[in-house]
């Protein structure tokens, strides 16, 4: 079979451009007869010129694929800028949102004044709202949804960072709270405590991270334990590595049935045969 025939003829010219040929007494004399057709000469043309243009990145596929680059490298740094200022003002402490989402406009909050001030100075910055201001584009980036799911990514790294730093330390210890939200849903705190060692530059500091909140559905002492208990299965630390307790809700913890993974006991001073100290 004529490979360029295959790929590039438009119509079929002989069997060679097609399924192929068996007549091998003939084959000599056939091969030389299709290599003189002119649309065999035009389809082996095309091959050469297919073969120089991908040699020379010139071909319609490689144009389209610059293209895509390109849009992707624009994404690419509108998010790290972005991505930049959630930093910053979840570093500071700072709101998000006001009471409109619409740029230029007062009460905007301070995640779309931070962006308007960067259009000021970057071109990149100012080039996008440029292109949302014309309606050029109704992607944008600068939701609410936009701002929550980066905010989510950042704390999730965060998190996984301490708990990478915390499973590293070994022992740790835990401190607890918790207080009913606008909803009278009942929060609980998770602050975790180790001692971090630098080895490299020699350092012994003692960390103390948030963790973040977990909804209770009753205060128990027995439901609060179970809870602890799964968040450390979450989180992949050990609760024979547990040091140290520290809680607020004592009246609730004391005297209480607690579970622990491998059996259930009556909380005393001291520590179930597993060592899992959860007292007061």
């Amino acid at each position: 079979m004529c490979f360029c025939c295959k790929l590039f003829g438009m119509k079929r010219i002989s069997s060679l451009s097609s399924v192929g040929l068996r007549d091998w007494k003939n084959l000599s004399s056939l091969l030389s007869s299709h290599e003189k057709l002119p649309d065999h000469l035009d389809n082996v043309g095309k091959w050469k010129e297919l073969e120089q243009r991908l040699k020379k990145h010139k071909t319609i596929d490689d144009e389209t694929q610059r293209a895509r680059e390109r849009v992707e490298n624009y994404w690419q740094q509108i998010l790290e800028r972005l991505i930049a200022l959630v930093r910053v003002l979840g570093v500071q402490n700072l709101s998000f949102r006001g009471t409109n989402e619409k740029l230029y406009s007062s009460g905007n909050g301070n995640f779309l004044k931070f962006v308007e001030l960067m259009a000021l100075f970057d071109p990149v910055m100012s080039e996008h709202l440029r292109k949302i201001r014309n309606e050029e584009t109704h992607v944008h980036y600068l939701g609410k949804n936009i701002q929550n799911e980066l905010i989510d990514i950042l704390a999730n790294a965060i998190k996984e960072e301490i708990l990478r730093n915390a499973r590293a330390a070994k022992y740790f210890s835990i401190i607890l709270d918790s207080t009913p939200d606008v909803s009278h849903v009942e929060q609980m705190t998770v602050i975790i405590r180790f001692v971090q060692v630098d080895e490299d530059n020699a350092v012994i500091a003692v960390r103390e991270h948030f963790l973040g909140y977990v909804p209770l559905q009753e205060t128990t002492g027995a439901f609060m334990a179970e809870t602890i208990l799964e968040e450390f299965k979450k989180m992949d630390l050990c609760i024979d590595n547990l040091r140290g307790q520290g809680y607020d809700n004592g009246s609730n913890m004391k005297a209480s049935t607690m579970v622990c993974r491998r059996k259930s006991f009556k909380e005393i001073p001291g520590r179930c045969s597993c060592h899992a100290q959860l007292t007061h």
